[in-house]
């Protein structure tokens, strides 16, 4: 049996989603709570418009957000994650949090009002130094980023230093990012006179947009019209651009040009609901780019009991064409779906979805909007005072009404909230995506993460050339987050390529709490040595080795294994021989890798392998190995050792087969004896 049973389960708490559950909380009646349930893994709703005032320090994040408690009063509020939806069975399940776990949800009519989600994969290193503006926690996260660079450039020892702490960057001209533009530049002329190290720096804000011009759905008019006031304010405004890549220091353009900065705000990148994209998957449910097509009454075809509005429907508009996924059109849309959805339990025709837009609005900053309604168009001062009183109005509940007006009274007369929270949680792992060619970071840089390549390659470059390349598997970064966190490279993309990157901070901790764990890092970092570190290690070679090859240094034979050879006299082998590794040979003498010691033991305590087992039925790993040619020079060579971390090399002739094994550890005691013999003499 379910946990819960309700006639109606709403999922999101959007425009779209509380307002459905307070239209069905009508129409049903004081039985609302028994029968409908508003499921959200947040509990309360956010009041998108007003999101940039937060991060401008203008509003207190609370009076923006409303309890779905009390704004939807007499429905039963659900707090949890929804992590699985079986349409066929009419059953959510839950994840209620970790002290009770999972919960299971009994419905009747299903409404999707689950909106869209953040993807920054699409451009190289934005998951990572990105920081979005969706969410009322992304707008306190954005602020507290903003007044730590003012903190830190109060601090800072040079223009440069200054320079790049005090420049932002807008990636997005729509109304989000137009609006947040212009918050950062009322901040920074409200609060400057408070940093008496500023003084004589000047806060830069860069906006970006990929087209001609600015909030394309107000029109072209009022786009420019906002474009000429941002750049009076000293805002840089860069049309038909686009970012290409982003690292902890500097944005890259696909124009090909770059700019400094430390803080990087994004306002694009939606991304259709991933519980979506599951439900279209499994049922082949009809979508339009991850949005699930309904038909006017906002119901989806072929499946009766499933409703979908807001951002993650494609409704069709009246006009031609789909609904834009704006909050007018979802609190209506909200409205309409809980009259429907009582009408059909009475047995009565839903109606369909009708509303046309009123206009659109945008606050820029510094007094001064832009408006078009019902086809007028206003701007400045007047068109200020109208996005106010509007979106005033719209904001739901009387106490946050007041609450607001309050904040912009106080506003007038007092100086912004510069009080530095830092409350917001590091993400520990992200996964990005980078095309070939994007750059990840550059030398020198601060460098913040481990990074686990899960597909592609990454090339670690100095300005030599090619240092090493990193493929699937592999990770890189331990050697600079273990001494002064800087990249020692520039790491470029060689392919399309997905990594997971690991927070510095964490993995420092990481590595702090176990010597075992610092110890292997520490081993495995020393194959990424800077160029000047290789070059001192053949200088202190004596002389005459410098061409010598390393078929002069290398011992022979080598202990090897062979495809064929059975466990038993793979065991025999090793303890006539208790080596490191060994070397894995096909049946021609081909090298395919290399066996290490520890990994055999694994092998043995395995109850399936027996002493008549082959080599290659046992899946014993073998790791791709470290080798040389017989001719190299041995400075070649003592390069191969630190670039690749290891403390020996396989020696092979042309034909590919291995000959020799060259030891670090061998050339160490010769260069020792070569030096003292020299100094006799």
């Amino acid at each position: 049996m379910p946990d819960h049973q309700f006639d109606v389960a709403i999922l999101g708490s959007g425009f779209a989603g509380v307002y459905a559950a307070r239209s069905l909380r009508r129409q049903l009646g004081p039985e609302g709570a028994k029968r409908v349930a508003l499921i959200s893994d947040s509990n309360y709703m956010t009041f998108q418009p007003m999101l940039a005032e937060v991060c401008g320090s203008s509003l207190s994040p609370l009076h923006v957000v409303n309890p779905n408690r009390m704004f939807c009063r007499g429905v039963n509020v659900l707090c949890s994650t929804v992590t699985a939806v079986d349409l066929d069975a009419r059953k959510l399940t839950l994840h209620a949090g970790d002290c009770i776990g999972t919960s299971e949800v009994q419905f009747k009519e299903l409404v999707l009002a689950l909106g869209s989600v953040v993807d920054l994969r699409r451009v190289p290193g934005m998951a990572e130094h990105g920081l979005p503006m969706k969410t009322v926690g992304d707008a306190i996260a954005l602020r507290s980023s903003i007044l730590d660079r003012l903190e830190e450039a109060n601090l800072a020892r040079g223009e440069d230093e200054m320079r790049r702490l005090l420049t932002f960057v807008v990636v997005g001209g729509g109304y989000s990012g137009v609006e947040t533009a212009g918050q950062l530049m009322d901040l920074f002329q409200g609060v400057r006179r408070f940093y008496p190290g500023l003084e004589k720096a000047a806060p830069r804000v860069i906006l970006i947009h990929s087209g001609p011009h600015l909030m394309p759905t107000i029109g072209e008019k009022l786009g420019a019209y906002s474009e000429r006031k941002l750049r009076e304010r000293g805002i840089t405004v860069l049309l038909n651009s686009r970012v290409q890549a982003v690292t902890a220091t500097r944005v890259f353009l696909t124009d090909g040009t770059s700019f400094e900065s430390r803080t990087v705000v994004t306002t694009v990148g939606n991304a259709p609901h991933p519980l979506i994209l599951d439900l279209c998957k499994k049922h082949n449910l009809p979508n339009d780019k991850g949005r699930l097509t309904v038909d006017a009454t906002l119901r989806v075809p072929g499946r009766d009991g499933l409703w979908a509005l807001g951002d993650c429907a494609a409704v069709p508009y009246v006009g031609g064409g789909l609904c834009p996924a704006t909050a007018q059109f979802a609190l209506r849309q909200g409205t309409l779906a809980g009259k429907n959805i009582a009408a059909v339990q009475k047995g009565k025709a839903p109606k369909p979805f009708t509303f046309k837009s009123q206009g659109e609005l945008a606050a820029i900053g510094h007094q001064t909007a832009v408006a078009e309604i019902m086809g007028l168009r206003f701007s400045g001062f007047l068109a200020w005072l109208m996005w106010r009183a509007i979106y005033l109005n719209k904001l739901p509940g009387l106490d946050r009404k007041i609450r607001v007006l309050i904040d912009w009274v106080f506003d007038l007369f007092f100086p912004r909230e510069i009080s530095l929270l830092r409350t917001v949680p590091t993400k520990v792992l992200r996964e990005m995506y980078l095309e070939k060619g994007d750059p990840l970071g550059r030398a020198g840089e601060p460098l913040s993460s481990l990074y686990i390549v899960k597909s592609g390659r990454i090339d670690l470059n100095d300005e030599h050339g090619l240092v090493r390349s990193v493929g699937p598997g592999d990770y890189f970064g331990e050697k600079a987050l273990l001494t002064d966190r800087r990249w020692l490279f520039n790491a470029t993309a060689a392919q399309p390529t997905q990594l997971i990157a690991l927070d510095g901070q964490s993995f420092v901790d990481l590595a702090g709490a176990s010597q075992g764990i610092h110890r292997f890092f520490e081993k495995t970092s020393r194959r990424f040595a800077r160029r000047e570190e290789v070059t001192r290690r053949i200088e202190e070679l004596p002389a005459a080795f410098h061409t010598m090859t390393a078929r002069e240094f290398m011992s022979s034979p080598v202990v090897s294994l062979r495809e064929g050879m059975t466990m038993g006299e793979v065991a025999g082998l090793a303890r006539q021989h208790p080596f490191s590794s060994y070397p894995l040979l096909d049946p021609q003498n081909r090298l395919l890798g290399v066996v290490e010691h520890g990994d055999l033991t694994e092998v043995f305590r395995n109850p399936g392998i027996t002493h008549a087992t082959k080599i290659e039925d046992s899946k014993i790993p073998c790791v791709p190995a470290s080798a040389v040619h017989e001719e190299t020079l041995l400075p070649e060579a003592l390069e191969q050792f630190s670039r690749s971390g290891a403390s020996k090399l396989l020696v092979l002739n042309e034909a590919g087969t291995v000959t020799g094994i060259l030891t670090l550890l061998d050339v160490a005691v010769r260069s020792q004896a070569e030096h003292e013999n020299s100094n006799r003499d």
